[in-house]
């Protein structure tokens, strides 16, 4: 509860109008309402407090009638503070007007100060009269007739009425100001604090019995101090009172003895116990180096199951359960195999992984594979793609934010990605187009397996596989500086390179039954097809800088125009050609892999390799390798000419 969503209740015993005044004036400055009780001990403000102390949670008074209060009320009394200067400027004022002066006090530490003042001002024919209940100051009061000739001091304006019947001189001795401002403040403090430790004791209360898992706390001397209700019953101890329960004595209950067994530290030990399997938690109270008790923590191990099994359906619900493993990649050829060997050995490792290949080469497949054979398996999947957002909506995604952290911040904040992935893996998609200032971020993250909320001051402690993929070269980026070097190696411990379709064209059949049978899965009924050797010829001669994304979509778009009776493979010819014209059309695709590393050798030797290896990449098609050089075909030509008459023999 918030110091905003309650109103302190006060009442204030007022002994003189003045001091009404002063506290309706500042309980206003301080945004408080105070209900006002005229008069002290004579008019029984006391009595009226006693009485009305369940509706109050802090009275305020002053001198005598606030110590009687104290002494009979439980709630907070908070006395209006008298100081010297307040006793003086009356006492100076009576003595030079009258020569014999009566003060009236309670019986308190007041009393003794004021006759040290009286003392300290040289106060001839001074009498201080003391009361030390309300007999006695009924009597003190039956008494004014008979001082004919005193000035009255004291506190009280009935003694200040009863004096001005009987034609004495009265002085008043009254807090200042500023005295009477602190108590009400002081009042208001009390209250709020009372507030704040009432909502942390039934929030501590509502936590401990609303809790799925049971709860019991036991002193040093072996008594029991809590025990919620899920304690009880999993324990099946209803009906029974726990608390202030020794489990020293004999008739204490044996399942409580073996729960608490020696009190001795215990995380996730399980404890069969009457018929059931419990997982304990035990965890000693220690205060400068003593024992002062024990905390024991437990739950049934078919619950902990229960939830879990709930929980991965919630998660299957928000896609963050991967649905591939590596029997879903398709392929047999001499470079896919030694890849996924190498995969399956990096999902056993808990460090950071970095899939580089070109765009629809099936990087996030590559991923999930892992994550699924890995020993996180069990846990989430959360993936994001860095070129999807913007910087900073990208940065509140994988880190999460805090209520009113920025405008249009959802109220309560959001949990970012990299919570989600908690136990998990965290697959970072197209990483090479994250901001340099997200990328800090990211580092620290990794470094320090911690995160801060946007717009938070609190830490997140984080266990979370990172698996980074690019479809960029992300050393040569680090090179140049458009991607942090260290971000970089600590992305790349353990490195995969996805081949492009082209360099592993031999796995272009098994693609084809692959989606055809996909194919006919998502339409049942739809015309078979079948590729004889021209056709596969064709798909051969692309150069599919799509991969087998590329390959997919092309099937998928002669499979859906394909009604059983035209010649399929004009159908697919003719499809491939516009494809092929509108690629051209559209200018050369740039790849992942555009570099060329080229072994040190004479200029006709690198020459010939960088020739050699262009024309592979673009499956023997000299017009194409011409256009990606920037030189004619005839160019070409000539350069491939030179360089078989300068073949070694």
């Amino acid at each position: 509860m918030s110091s905003a969503s309650f109103k302190p209740r006060i009442l204030c015993v007022s002994i003189y109008d003045e001091m009404a005044q002063l506290v309706r004036q500042s309980a206003g400055q301080f945004g408080v309402e105070v209900d006002i009780f005229n008069g002290g001990i004579y008019s029984c403000g006391h009595i009226h407090a006693l009485k009305m102390e369940n509706q109050y949670d802090v009275i305020i008074s002053q001198a005598g009638t606030a110590i009687a209060i104290q002494q009979m009320v439980k709630i907070p009394v908070v006395p209006i503070q008298i100081t010297a200067s307040d006793i003086i400027s009356p006492l100076r004022e009576a003595a030079e007007h009258h020569k014999k002066l009566l003060c009236i006090t309670y019986d308190s530490n007041l009393s003794e100060d004021i006759e040290e003042l009286a003392a300290f001002a040289k106060l001839k024919n001074f009498q201080q009269v003391i009361y030390r209940n309300a007999q006695d100051f009924s009597n003190i009061i039956d008494r004014l007739p008979s001082l004919k000739g005193a000035a009255v001091i004291g506190f009280g304006g009935c003694v200040m009425d009863k004096a001005a019947q009987h034609g004495l001189p009265y002085y008043l001795i009254r807090s200042s100001k500023n005295s009477v401002r602190q108590a009400v403040l002081s009042a208001r403090n009390i209250v709020e604090q009372h507030i704040k430790e009432r909502t942390r004791s039934r929030r501590l209360n509502n936590i401990i019995n609303y809790s799925l898992s049971g709860i019991i706390s036991v002193n040093s001397d072996k008594t029991v101090a809590i025990c919620n209700r899920p304690a009880k019953q999993i324990l099946d101890l209803h009906g029974k009172k726990l608390v202030g329960m020794n489990l020293g004595a004999a008739s204490s209950p044996p399942e409580l003895k073996q729960m608490l067994g020696s009190g001795e530290y215990t995380v996730d030990k399980v404890l069969p116990l009457k018929g059931k399997t419990l997982v304990v938690n035990r965890v000693p109270i220690r205060v400068r180096e003593h024992d002062q008790g024990t905390i024991i923590v437990f739950q049934e191990l078919s619950k902990i199951q229960q939830i879990e099994t709930e929980a991965r359906v919630q998660l299957a619900s928000k896609g963050l359960v991967p649905k591939y493993e590596f029997e879903d990649i398709v392929g047999a050829s001499t470079t896919l195999d030694p890849l996924i060997a190498e995969a399956k050995r990096y999902a056993h490792s808990v460090a950071s992984i970095l899939i580089e290949g070109e765009t629809g080469s099936g990087k996030e497949l590559l991923a999930q594979s892992i994550h699924n054979f890995s020993e996180r398996r069990k846990g989430p999947f959360v993936a994001v793609n860095c070129a999807a957002l913007p910087e900073h909506l990208l940065e509140s995604e994988l880190f999460g934010y805090e209520e009113g952290a920025f405008t249009g911040a959802r109220k309560g904040g959001k949990a970012g990605m990299f919570e989600l992935a908690h136990r998990g893996t965290l697959f970072l998609d197209e990483i090479s187009e994250m901001s340099l200032a997200t990328q800090v971020r990211l580092l620290r993250t990794l470094q320090e397996k911690e995160i801060f909320r946007i717009g938070g001051d609190r830490v997140t402690n984080i266990d979370v596989r990172i698996i980074a993929a690019s479809n960029r070269d992300l050393y040569a980026m680090a090179q140049e500086g458009s991607f942090r070097r260290d971000l970089f190696f600590r992305l790349s411990i353990l490195p995969l390179q996805i081949p492009p379709l082209r360099k592993r064209k031999e796995d272009i059949p098994a693609l084809i039954a692959h989606f055809i049978k996909k194919s006919h899965q998502s339409v049942p009924g739809r015309s078979q097809v079948a590729f004889d050797k021209d056709m596969l010829a064709k798909l051969n001669a692309h150069n599919w800088p799509g991969n087998v994304r590329e390959l997919e979509h092309i099937l998928e778009r002669a499979f859906t125009l394909y009604d059983g009776q035209q010649d399929f493979a004009a159908l697919l010819t003719d499809i491939m050609r516009r494809h092929c014209q509108r690629q051209a059309l559209a200018g050369p695709t740039p790849q992942q892999d555009d570099f060329l590393r080229v072994p040190r050798g004479t200029m006709a030797e690198m020459e010939r390799y960088i020739l050699e290896t262009s024309l592979e990449e673009f499956g023997g098609n000299k017009k194409a390798l011409a256009d990606a050089l920037g030189i004619s075909r005839v160019t070409v030509w000539k350069k491939l000419k030179e360089l078989e008459g300068q073949a070694p023999q």
